[in-house]
């Protein structure tokens, strides 16, 4: 068992937070959440030893136990499996992890130094999975993976025998792989049992709780201080004046909850466009994207899923014309426009302040221009730093004001939640999810994924050029379309939904099948379950053509 007892840490003056207690038993998986900013990677850092505190006491933690994922970590090997091997284990369960995580046969012969930032972090990753520490200590652990990669590593964590403590903004994560949430706000860690949504759930009903009991003491306070006012002079009452005085000095005074105001963003009402908003037709570019056809219409909401580095950011910006196609052919609608919100954030001048960035594109008032950002959580002194020194987060909520400001009918966007704290994705959520325009969203975050699109576009990667499908969300079906003509006979409908049971019925099986791979010990095995991974895929491919038929 690991203990806090009142952990208190300060940065100079600057307090971080202050008597933080709460306990994790051997085996539980642990969400630690909060607003950027509030001292969750500054936690990690003290429970892993790398700063110091200033006060309490932190018991059952030892620094030979702790596994941690370094955020700019060295390797010493010339390729990334030896890197693996180096730390003791078995080459086949070396690959299962690598090949989990996204990396391919030939990147395992790859000096593991050479590989990018997002790559590098991914090997780190691997590292402390591979090593199976009794405490496991995760900062962010799903950025720069892709679904699929998400996906594996969700799998192998909730099997996974020992601690683990993960710092992280992923809802999905935080649904499916914790059983207990500490909660950083204003300096304070309080802990919440259960997963995300019953999270949500318990710090509202507190919330609640608080704020009556607050105003409830508030109330009585000041009854006794009339009390005492009106009666402390005159002589037949003095007494009782003096009774009701003990009373207040001796009463513990409740602290006003913290405002309960959040991120609002709010998009405007979609102007009227062509129900055929996008068409794409054999699209090819380079040796990335090959014959790429699709059709998006008025209204829909599109997720553009594949894994990392296969081209959907590409995509999106040879549709807005950052690139130009090699050939084939691509129809905007008449009376579309066009907002754009990239990953890289090219769309901002980055020597500008968020205030001049505005300004200059929309002609704002200084005023109106801070108004908009404050929208946001973009205050004063950020507002006014140039872009080039803010972080990714404050970059994403400059670029989403600018979106906001476009009036646009059709947004494309890349990882609109990248960097983003709870709140701000849960209103960027609400915002695309009452949007009466069309989206096209390249996103990892799932739970968005989930409750923002009707339909998602998958890239395959195929041993030939990139090629491409189309399906409903694995989380729920798609929407009917609004131009369809007619309502299917009872006997179609009949059809469909033994279809959707089949569907259901072979993800299970295919989840099934991913535990005992993350389970497996014998190379064999290993290779069996591989073979009925794929057969099983497949299967359910095919299930899904006949469904969109």
């Amino acid at each position: 068992m690991i203990q806090l007892e009142k952990v208190t840490k300060f940065y100079g003056e600057r307090l971080i937070f202050s008597d933080v207690s709460f306990k994790i038993m051997d085996g539980e998986k642990i969400g630690i959440v909060g607003k950027n900013g509030a001292g969750k990677s500054t936690l990690i850092k003290v429970l892993i030893g790398a700063e110091e505190f200033d006060g309490g006491t932190i018991s059952g933690l030892h620094k030979e136990d702790i596994g941690y994922a370094e955020q700019i970590p060295h390797f010493e090997n010339s390729t990334l499996l030896a890197e693996m091997l180096s730390i003791g284990v078995e080459e086949f369960q070396a690959k299962k992890i690598l090949f989990g995580l996204g990396f391919s046969e030939i990147e395992l012969a790859k000096n593991p130094n050479e590989f990018s930032g997002g790559e590098t972090a991914k090997i780190a990753l691997a590292k402390s999975l591979l090593d199976e520490p009794r405490v496991l200590i995760l900062d962010e652990p799903t950025n720069h993976l892709d679904i699929y990669a998400i996906d594996f590593l969700e799998d192998f964590l909730k099997n996974y025998r020992y601690t683990v403590i993960a710092v992280t903004h992923d809802r999905h994560f935080l649904q499916n792989c914790v059983d207990k949430i500490v909660d950083i706000e204003n300096c304070k860690a309080t802990v919440y049992n259960g997963n995300y949504e019953k999270f949500v759930q318990v710090k509202a009903e507190r919330r609640e709780y608080e704020i009556k009991a607050y105003e409830k003491q508030q109330e009585e306070i000041a009854k006794l201080e009339d009390f005492v006012r009106r009666n402390k002079v005159r002589a037949s009452t003095a007494r009782r004046a003096r009774s009701r005085q003990i009373a207040l000095d001796k009463m513990e005074r409740l602290e006003k909850p913290p405002s309960t105001e959040s991120v609002t963003v709010k998009l405007g009402d979609a102007a009227e466009s062509a129900n055929r908003v996008l068409i794409l037709e054999n699209v090819n570019f380079k040796n990335i994207i090959k014959n790429f056809s699709a059709e998006i219409r008025k209204g829909e909401k599109v997720g553009l899923i594949g894994r990392n580095g296969i081209g959907k950011s590409t995509l999106l910006k040879i549709i807005v014309g950052d690139l130009k196609k090699d050939s084939g052919t691509i129809r905007i609608g008449n009376r579309v426009k066009i907002g754009y919100l990239s990953q890289g954030h090219e769309e901002l001048n980055e020597n500008f302040t968020a205030i001049e960035e505005l300004q200059n594109e929309f002609n704002l008032t200084n005023e109106k221009a801070r108004s908009e950002l404050a929208r946001l959580d973009i205050f004063a002194q950020v507002a006014e730093k140039p872009i080039s020194a803010m972080s990714g987060g404050e970059k994403t909520r400059v670029a989403l004001a600018k979106l906001i400001l476009t009036g646009a009918n059709f947004l494309i966007l890349d990882e609109p939640t990248n960097h983003l704290d709870l709140p701000a994705r849960e209103a960027i959520e609400n915002a695309l999810r009452n949007f009466d325009g069309t989206i096209l969203i390249v996103t990892h975050d799932r739970y968005l994924l989930d409750a923002v699109t009707s339909r998602v576009i998958e890239f395959e990667d195929k041993p030939a050029p990139v090629a491409v499908k189309e399906k409903i969300s694995k989380s729920k079906p798609q929407k009917e379309s609004v131009q369809k003509k007619s309502t299917p006979p009872e006997k179609t409908l009949q059809q469909i939904e033994k279809l959707e049971a089949q569907i259901k019925m072979a993800e299970m099986e295919l989840k099934m099948i991913e535990h005992e791979i993350n389970s497996a010990i014998e190379p064999a095995k290993l290779s069996e379950l591989a073979a009925a991974h794929e057969a099983k895929l497949l299967e359910i491919d095919e299930l899904y053509k006949i469904w969109a038929e």
